[in-house]
């Protein structure tokens, strides 16, 4: 029984930590390697049962899977059908069939594989996924059906010590991956399973390792595990690139703390046992409240926090007494395996056909969408066309090229207001997430790749063709720039991935110069500073905040938060211009009137998410390029 108290106090630790992460609580900036205590904890756990099963002659790999469906499926349904019916009622309508397509995912437990696709868990769009939590979930069901497989295998053929050894080759195998594959991948490894196997590895170990020790030794053996995982969360940078072997510290912490197994004011506190009891629903329903408060723009309310992190201890109490300990009793092994696994079929098949019924019929919502923005101008006419490593290049207009656009998907978002005063065609070069430097790394390895033979083949393409005709050059800067993003788009150089402060700066400011020169040799050049960003997606806000709570004001942002976002991408184009003299193009006094920068303007958005313009945000930087497209001297028009 001491030993179950310890792992809720251990529970407890991981959730708060999540969940205090996840509302922006001071001092939690690296709560999120609360799950990696979990997966200690599961580790061990799985190791127990299946270990102790193996030497009895009693373990049922169904029976196993039965147990797992049975602890996970159910509460995990429940929060799929709850959010499917508010979601009937208050979600857009592309936004309830991404909830749905997620549920789905998320009872397959594939989820991580299908974020792992969409970018990093630290940033937007996936911060406004209801589900985004449950990629934690799906890696371990994915360990959970193949860890008992490779243990009969194992124990079947060899003996107890050789079986050891190899299990713990196996987790120091899956930490080297790790260590080695995470900085060049960082949004692969942190969703997917090869490099999260070794946590629960080491929770295993410990079981296969037991310890004796005496009251004294398991009270430090203890302290010290806590020490680490509070050291952990105190100080580790927010941006570390996770899980590599910075992830040792709050693995061993754990380790550590469930080898001690010591009887302590930790171990029988009352309020962590509730908490560690509950822990995996608190943690299912908690971000739905964080991204409810996010897309409403109050997760920085402090009184709107703390009903939420309130509201989330409850919710969790709630279906830990409703549904979790009500499906503990399980007598029959295969008859519990099909009643769980098919409940989550049932919601998977359901959940996919009335997505589908959405898509084809609109008008079976509650409430029908109101001003849904395209991404794709209707202001002009265009034609594309998409290379094998994502990058387009557009014809924009008609006529004779008389302006050139290249830049990130910006450069895609804001070609309708160069249009508006453009008399010719114009031909847009743009790459998603690419930023236009001629020497770069980026924290993404993959991403990199694709950007360096974009940016390769265009920087040759200005070098002879279209001479005299004007650039425009467009980014979303701070993506590569902020250091407080933790992101695979964030650039380094010289392989100092770590290299911050001044010297980063200054070598940026550099390259960037660099690049705007050598594509200033031979035609005017105009740099566009970055178009404000929003704090979450407008017309999601705009939405929900009028069909949940009524509201209907517009979204706007203050212009300090701007200039502080993108401070040094602002000094490295005022360095660029001078030194290569560039123009510049500012839209900031277009969209930021009154020091308030517009994300909506008399509830209509000027935004498709939170960064990329649509045809009204473009309208509103009418006469921005005026004066760039009809001064450029010896600028020239080319068929």
């Amino acid at each position: 029984m001491l030993f179950h108290k310890n792992i809720n106090a251990l529970r407890a630790l991981a959730v708060v930590s999540v969940v205090l992460y996840h509302f922006k609580i001071p001092g939690f900036s690296a709560g999120f390697l609360g799950v990696d205590v979990f997966f200690v904890i599961s580790g061990y756990l799985m190791t127990r049962i299946i270990v102790s099963g193996l030497h009895k002659q009693q373990f049922s790999l169904i029976g196993f899977y039965a147990a797992r469906a049975r602890r996970i499926i159910p509460a995990l349904l429940g929060l799929c059908i709850a959010l499917a019916v508010f979601g009937y009622f208050f979600l857009a309508t592309d936004d309830y069939r991404e909830l749905l397509r997620t549920s789905k995912q998320s009872l397959l437990f594939t989820s991580n594989h299908y974020f792992a696709r969409d970018g990093s868990y630290f940033d937007a769009p996936l911060q406004e996924n209801w589900l985004l939590h449950t990629w934690s979930l799906s890696v371990e069901w994915q360990f959970y059906l193949i860890y008992p497989v490779i243990m009969m295998g194992l124990h079947k053929v060899f003996a107890l010590p050789t079986f050891k050894r190899l299990v713990l080759a196996l987790g120091v195998g899956s930490l080297v991956f790790s260590a080695l594959y995470t900085p060049g991948h960082p949004v692969a490894s942190f969703f997917l399973l090869p490099t999260r196997a070794w946590e629960m590895l080491a929770g295993g170990l410990v079981f296969l390792y037991p310890l004796a020790l005496s009251p004294r030794a398991a009270a430090l053996c203890e302290g010290l595990g806590l020490a680490l995982i509070a050291g952990a969360l105190a100080l580790l940078p927010h941006d570390a690139t996770w899980p590599g072997y910075l992830a040792l510290v709050p693995v061993i912490g754990t380790v550590l703390v469930i080898h001690a197994n010591a009887n302590s004011l930790f171990a029988r506190n009352r309020a962590l046992a509730f908490l560690g009891k509950t822990s995996y629903s608190i943690y299912l329903w908690h971000w739905p409240l964080v991204v409810l408060l996010y897309t409403c723009g109050l997760l920085h309310d402090w009184r709107a926090v703390t009903c939420a992190v309130l509201l989330s201890v409850a919710l969790g109490a709630a279906s830990y007494g409703l549904i979790e300990s009500r499906t503990r009793a399980l007598k029959r092994p295969v008859l519990g395996l099909v009643r769980y696994a098919g409940m989550g079929l049932v919601w998977v098949a359901t959940a996919g056909a009335v997505a589908s019924a959405i898509k084809h019929n609109p008008q079976l919502r509650w409430t029908q969408d109101d001003g849904k923005p395209e991404y794709e101008s209707k202001l002009y006419a265009q034609h594309c066309d998409t290379n094998a490593y994502g990058a387009s290049q557009c014809v924009l207009g008609t006529g004779d090229i008389s302006a050139l656009l290249l830049g990130d998907s910006h450069a895609q978002s804001t070609a309708a207001a160069l249009m508006l005063e453009n008399p010719g065609a114009a031909m847009g070069w743009a790459r998603a997430g690419c930023p236009t430097l001629i020497d770069f790394e980026m924290g993404d390895k993959d991403v990199e790749q694709h950007c360096k033979a974009f940016n390769a083949d265009k920087f040759a393409k200005l070098a002879t063709d279209y001479p005299g005709v004007p650039l425009f050059l467009f980014s979303r800067a701070a993506l590569y720039t902020d250091q407080r993003r933790h992101s695979g788009y964030s650039v380094y150089f010289n392989g100092d991935k770590h290299q911050s402060g001044p010297a980063f700066e200054r070598r940026f400011i550099q390259t960037y110069t660099q690049t705007v020169c050598m594509l200033a040799r031979n035609r005017p050049v105009y740099i566009v500073k970055p178009v404000p960003e929003m704090p979450f997606s407008v017309y999601k806000g705009l939405t929900l905040q009028h069909r949940l709570l009524g509201m209907n004001s517009d979204i706007l942002t203050p212009v300090s938060e701007y200039q502080a976002r993108n401070r040094l991408a602002l000094e490295a184009i005022e360095t660029a211009a001078e030194r290569c003299h560039a123009g510049i193009v500012d839209p900031v006094p277009y969209l930021c009137p009154d020091g308030r920068c517009m994300g909506s303007k008399d509830g209509r958005p000027l935004y498709f998410d939170d960064n990329h313009l649509i045809d009204a945000g473009n309208e509103q930087l009418k006469g921005l390029f005026k004066q760039a497209l009809h001064s450029s001297t010896g600028s020239t028009a080319v068929r």
